[in-house]
C-alpha cells in the first residue's frame, strides 16, 4: 500500500535526493582515485608557493564584495552591502553543509527574519541573479570552446545553457513588464480551485515586487556589471592559484576551467560539490595537458580555500543573527 502520509513521503523523498547526490560524488571519487597518484598529489601540494594566498584571498573577497553589490542593487539597496554579503555566505555555508543546495532558500528566510522583507521577494531576486550567472558562464564557455579540444559536451551543455538564458530572460522580463496581466492570469488559471487562488496571491505580489528591478534598464545593466566583475575576480584568482600549480597556465585555462566546474557542479552531488568539483576541474585542466595529479592537487586546494571561507564567514553571520543550521533548516520546512 501506499504511504498517505506527506511527511512520510517527504521524508523519503529527501533520502532519496541525498541518496542519489551522496552516490555521485562518491563514484566521482572513485574515478578520480584510479586515474591519481597520491605521492605527486602531495608533491604538487608542497611546492606551492605559500605567499601566493594573501593575494588569492583579497581576489576572493573583492569578487564576493562586487556579487553582494549586484544582489543589492536586485533588492533595490532595501538592505546594507554588509548585510547582503553576510547573507550571501550564510547561503554559501547552507550549500557547503546540509544537502538539497538548500543556500539559495536559505538566504531568502534570513532576510525575511533579519530585514522582514517578503521570503517569495527576495526569492525571486536570487533567481534573477541566478539567470544572470547562467547567462554569463553560457557565454564563457561558448567564447573558450572553439580553443579547447575534445568539448563536445560542454558545447551542447553551453548551448543548452543559452537557451535557457533567453527564454528564462524573456519570461521574466514579460512579467516584471506586465505585473498587473501576469496576475489576472494567475487569477484566471487558478479559478477552479479558489484556496490556490488566495494562498498564491500574496507570493506572487511579493515575487513581482522582487522583478520590479528589471523594470529599470540603468538598474539591470548595473546588476550585468557587477556580477561580471564578479566573475572576473572569481577567475582571477582561481588562474592565479593555477599558474602556482603549473606555472605555464595561461588565462584561457582558468576562464574554461571555472566556467566548466561550474556547468559541473550543476548535477546532484553531495554538500559542498564534493568530487564532483575536483573531478570536473580534473578533467578540464587535462583538457590542456595538465597532469592528472597536479590538476587534483590544485583542484583540492582552490575547494578548500573557497570553502574555508565561506564557512567561516558564514558562521559568523549566521551567530550574529543569533541562528543555527538547525533552526533555520526547521524554520525553511515549516515555511506554508
Amino acid at each position: 500500500m501506499t504511504d498517505p502520509n506527506p511527511e512520510t513521503q517527504e521524508k523519503k523523498f529527501n533520502f532519496l535526493g541525498l541518496a542519489i547526490g551522496l552516490g555521485v560524488s562518491l563514484v566521482a571519487l572513485l574515478i578520480l582515485f584510479n586515474l591519481i597518484d597520491f605521492d605527486e598529489v602531495l608533491q604538487s601540494i608542497k611546492e606551492v608557493d605559500l605567499s601566493v594566498f594573501p593575494w588569492l584571498i583579497l581576489l576572493f573577497l573583492i569578487s564576493m564584495v562586487t556579487r553582494s553589490i549586484a544582489w543589492r542593487t536586485i533588492l533595490q539597496e532595501k538592505i546594507s552591502l554588509g548585510r547582503t554579503f553576510l547573507t550571501i555566505n550564510e547561503g554559501y555555508l547552507f550549500n557547503n553543509i546540509l544537502p538539497f543546495r538548500l543556500g539559495e532558500v536559505a538566504r531568502a528566510f534570513l532576510l525575511n527574519q533579519t530585514e522582514k522583507i517578503p521570503f517569495w521577494e527576495v526569492l525571486s531576486t536570487i533567481m534573477v541573479e541566478r539567470i544572470v550567472d547562467i547567462a554569463f558562464l553560457a557565454t564563457v564557455l561558448l567564447g573558450t570552446i572553439p580553443f579547447v579540444a575534445g568539448v563536445g559536451s560542454a558545447e551542447q551543455a553551453a548551448y543548452a545553457s543559452a537557451i535557457i538564458v533567453i527564454v528564462g530572460f524573456s519570461i521574466l522580463f514579460w512579467i516584471a513588464r506586465n505585473p498587473q496581466k501576469t496576475t489576472a492570469l494567475f487569477e484566471k488559471l487558478t479559478s477552479p480551485w479558489p484556496k490556490i487562488t488566495d494562498f498564491g496571491r500574496e507570493k506572487l505580489e511579493s515575487i513581482l515586487n522582487g522583478l520590479s528591478a528589471l523594470q529599470d534598464f540603468k538598474r539591470f545593466i548595473k546588476v550585468l556589471f557587477f556580477i561580471l566583475l564578479s566573475w572576473s575576480f572569481n577567475i582571477a584568482w582561481y588562474t592565479l592559484l593555477l599558474q602556482a600549480f603549473v606555472p605555464e597556465a595561461k588565462l584561457l585555462w582558468g576562464i574554461f576551467a571555472v566556467g566548466f566546474i561550474s556547468l559541473g557542479v550543476s548535477i546532484p552531488s553531495s554538500p559542498g560539490y564534493v568530487g564532483v568539483f575536483e573531478a570536473a576541474m580534473t578533467y578540464a585542466l587535462s583538457l590542456f595537458g595538465v597532469p592528472e595529479s597536479t590538476a587534483f592537487a590544485y583542484a583540492v586546494v582552490g575547494h578548500s580555500l573557497y570553502l574555508v571561507i565561506t564557512i567561516a564567514i558564514g558562521s559568523i553571520a549566521l551567530g550574529r543573527d543569533g541562528q543555527s543550521l538547525g533552526q533555520v533548516y526547521r524554520g525553511i520546512r515549516n515555511r506554508d
